[in-house]
């Protein structure tokens, strides 16, 4: 290994380490302002209320992956291979088109989702009904605030990437939604709250768009002219985009079988615990944010020797934060649930299920970012398909009988399925080892 390749190596390291960092505390902060943004809201709407929001808010987080159809992980694959070999002309191109294709898909499912749900308004109540439109109000915002997450990571800026959606649109919603019950002195229904939750997204987009601005290159910012890789930009979108679909189906189907065949009253503390859950992940986001930008730099060099550095040291990392979140939740998620309100500690076995199966994703290591951001984004939702199928199938069968316990059991066997799968795939095409183990 040459001496330049080392440098390159540690230099690699050393951002991957304080990006992550940086990512990490920036996720904690966004869960105690996550989790207070749920408490107030539960306590203002109550169980079954705060159940239709939970349903519409589960709906809309689906169907913003199919809005961004796959340009989220389009720019984080393309843009640092542009800025890199200084390609500036594409690069302005990609940042003009990617916001145009979301706000034209987001637009048009939120147009075709009103019109389903106006058609089944005779089976559903009358709140859940104006919750669903209000989430459609809510969807154009999100998958917009969720691609500028997208550019923030694709210029290796870790922590502005989750800064606005985990921290200040938790914060700005809790805001809200004070003024609006006690400062204004109305009465909180779902609706209401879904519609207070566009109002804070829409608060944090405009945030992040001014955060973004100055961070762009003065080349692509101010640069004359652009080029178009349109069809290759929608092309592997549309493969990144079945992966995400695939992804967000894996870990939403426990969620909406849960919805459909066990009731409001159960989505709600399940859906808590589900939130809590996420909590322990937070390690492995923060780590595959910096992550993932630097796994198309140096794959694309054929730098294999600094890429498998990179994933077995992320690998170390994200298992002890796991492993550390996942005790104190188990520890604490009893008391926690139970700030929520009456029926919320329904939750508590299914969260330590839950927790189980996010410490295994976590031993496993990034094997979905090896794959989508190499060049096996095809194989990809094939192997996120196999998890998303048993999970759909496990929860078919187990909520009827289980409830919440059977939907988390499910969503953990989906978790562990997919995770085996796609390690196997890696340690036989890319030859790299990314879990914690010397395999």
């Amino acid at each position: 290994m040459g001496a330049e390749s080392v440098l390159q190596g540690s230099s690699a390291l050393t951002l991957l380490r304080r990006g992550a960092t940086g990512a990490f505390l920036v996720q904690i902060a966004g869960a105690a302002f996550g989790m207070g943004a749920h408490l107030l809201v539960a306590r203002l709407l109550g169980p079954v209320a705060y159940g239709d929001y939970a349903l519409v808010l589960t709906w809309i987080s689906v169907l913003c992956v199919l809005a961004l159809v796959g340009q989220d992980s389009t720019v984080v694959r393309f843009l640092p291979r542009y800025l890199y070999d200084a390609r500036w002309r594409k690069a302005r191109g990609l940042r003009r088109v990617a916001p145009a294709i979301v706000a034209a898909t987001s637009v048009a499912i939120s147009l075709a989702g009103s019109a389903v749900v106006f058609g089944l308004q005779a089976r559903l109540s009358r709140s859940l009904e104006l919750t669903f439109f209000m989430g459609f109000v809510l969807l154009p915002v999100l998958a917009q605030l969720q691609l500028s997450g997208a550019l923030h990571r694709a210029l290796k800026h870790a922590v502005s990437a989750s800064l606005f959606s985990t921290v200040v649109r938790p914060a700005i919603l809790m805001a809200l939604m004070l003024l609006v019950a006690y400062g204004l002195d109305i009465e909180v229904n779902s609706p209401l709250a879904v519609l207070v939750s566009a109002g804070a997204a829409l608060f944090a987009l405009w945030a992040s768009n001014r955060f973004l601005r100055p961070a762009w290159s003065e080349r692509v910012r101010r640069g004359i002219g652009a080029e178009y890789e349109v069809r290759q930009w929608v092309t592997v979108g549309r493969r990144l985009f079945f992966l995400s679909a695939v992804g967000v189906a894996l870990n939403r189907l426990d969620v909406l079988v849960l919805g459909a065949l066990g009731g409001a009253d159960q989505v709600g503390p399940y859906y808590v615990a589900v939130q809590l859950a996420g909590i322990a992940l937070y390690g492995l986001n923060a780590v595959n944010t910096i992550l993932a930008p630097l796994t198309t730099q140096h794959y694309a060099a054929g730098d294999s020797g600094v890429l498998s550095r990179l994933v077995q040291r992320a690998a170390t990392i994200t298992f002890g934060v796991t492993t550390i979140c996942a005790v104190a939740l188990a520890t604490s998620g009893y008391w926690i649930l139970a700030r929520f309100g009456p029926g919320f500690t329904q939750g508590y076995m299914p969260l330590l299920v839950l927790l189980g199966g996010q410490c295994v994703n976590a031993a496993v290591g990034p094997v979905g970012y090896l794959m989508t951001m190499t060049s096996f984004e095809r194989q990809a939702p094939v192997i996120f398909g196999v998890g998303a199928f048993f999970n759909l199938l496990l929860s078919v069968f187990l909520v009827p009988r289980y409830g919440m316990l059977g939907a988390a059991w499910a969503a953990t066997a989906g978790t562990v399925i997919w995770n085996v799968v796609a390690l196997i795939f890696v340690r036989q095409r890319l030859d790299i080892n990314p879990t914690i183990l010397p395999l």
